[in-house]
């Protein structure tokens, strides 16, 4: 088999293209990345339909999106009925269930048949429920976690127990130690999570660890700057960016924490200032706080992060739980915005409190490093130049791109699919 003859499908939860947060990013990378190989088909189940239709993304043979309200639509009583009794199911779990449909089952079937793929890449553990389909077919499969979900889980269970119930924790916990082990390959964001999905099973697992990354050159100040301003943005210069997806719950915890507590003091010194909190599935408290304070923008699904990255003076990452490693702290870098995070937001970061960013866990110390850089011109320019640096050398689709290269070398080596 020839480096340029492999064909790679990769069954995702969000679409493909343009991609905007963390997960959708990396998915990004990854396509792109696997391009150089050969050709690349993608199958998604998205959570919010676009207002337009998507054009193919850039350099993929094949794209197929479902849409979760559309599939609920579709379920068969027996599939109403078997989502509903997930308490009694081994691998059930109610949020999994989302993306489980039989039309996407006969649509990855189709794609299986028709475009022939050597490597099937699950992106992410949602996405369990198709893993026995492609493995039938003979191809060999990697498993992208983007997080170790159950320790993920385990730390918002002992932060908000009624979260995750225990018998929630157990499922996810079930469903990891059963799904990791059956891949034939693993790729993780970082080693700490390498160690945890060790740990989790028990066993030897052929896991290799892929950073996420950025394609640098897109976020380029000058470029960016230059990008249409989002509507409804008057011109300040303190504005506070928050870009997440936030049906994960760590980011809506985040997000209320700024709106709580960050926000309202910085007000105090700084009343013209504004808070950004960009990215899909925003929640009802959210919504309810931009309908009540005008210096709230709470957007939603965006075409595209870069203007508002363009409009802010600070990012902020208050995140106290999760996993994986923080790509929205990466496109800050890009972008040459200063960042102030939380020792959990820069986790699997090669990051120096200081030097790349400001690293503060409690909200006083946040919102008193917010001050300071918003005081302090020079110290934003020094903590950007050293991040622009490290994203540039550590965190760009070329430093992801030899990772990736390595481990699907390694899995063809091992495993050649059966003709």
């Amino acid at each position: 088999m020839t480096h340029n003859s492999i064909r790679t499908l990769f069954v995702t939860r969000y679409q493909a293209y343009p991609p905007v947060g963390g997960s959708p990013l990396r998915n990004w990378q990854n396509i792109n990345i696997m391009m150089k190989f050969g050709l690349v088909a993608i199958l998604s189940i998205c959570f919010e339909k676009p207002s337009s239709n998507l054009d193919l993304p850039p350099g993929v043979t094949i794209c197929k999106n479902y849409y979760i309200d559309e599939l609920r639509k579709q379920r068969s009583v027996w599939k109403k009925i078997k989502h509903r009794l997930w308490k009694l199911r081994t691998y059930g779990h109610p949020w999994h269930d989302k993306f489980d449909s039989d039309i996407v089952a006969q649509e990855l079937s189709h794609i299986l048949a028709e475009f022939q793929p050597n490597i099937v890449v699950f992106e992410e553990l949602w996405l369990y429920h198709y893993f026995n389909i492609a493995k039938r077919h003979g191809c060999a499969i990697i498993y992208d976690a983007h997080n170790a979900e159950t320790s993920v889980a385990r730390e918002i269970s002992n932060l908000e127990p009624n979260k995750i119930s225990p018998l929630m924790l157990n499922k996810v916990e079930s469903i990891e130690r059963d799904f990791v082990p059956k891949a034939d390959q693993i790729w993780v964001c970082s080693q700490e999570d390498n160690s945890l999905l060790q740990e989790l099973c028990q066993k030897p697992l052929p896991i290799h660890v892929v950073p996420n990354g950025i394609d640098v050159a897109s976020y380029d100040s000058d470029r960016i700057e230059n990008l249409p301003s989002p509507t409804k943005l008057e011109p300040t210069p303190w504005s506070i960016l928050f870009t997440a997806s936030f049906q994960y719950e760590p980011n809506a915890a985040a997000a209320q924490i700024l709106i709580d507590q960050i926000y309202p003091r910085l007000r105090e010194n700084f009343p013209n200032c504004r808070l950004m909190l960009v990215g899909i599935k925003p929640t009802r408290y959210m919504r309810q706080a931009a309908e009540q304070d005008p210096g709230i923008l709470v957007t939603g699904k965006v075409p595209d992060v870069r203007p508002y990255l363009a409009a802010a003076s600070v990012v902020v990452i208050p995140l106290l739980q999760g996993g994986g490693t923080r790509l929205k702290i990466l496109e800050a870098f890009a972008s040459k915005r200063p960042v102030v995070s939380t020792t959990k937001g820069a986790q699997g970061l090669k990051v120096r409190d200081g030097e790349h960013l400001l690293v503060k866990d409690k909200v006083e110390e946040i919102v008193a490093a917010v001050k300071q850089l918003w005081s302090e011109p020079s110290l934003a320019k020094k903590l950007t130049d050293s991040a622009y640096q490290l994203v540039q050398t550590e965190y760009s689709w070329t430093a992801s791109s030899q990772s990736v290269e390595q481990a699907v070398q390694k899995l063809l080596v091992t495993y050649q699919r059966r003709d």
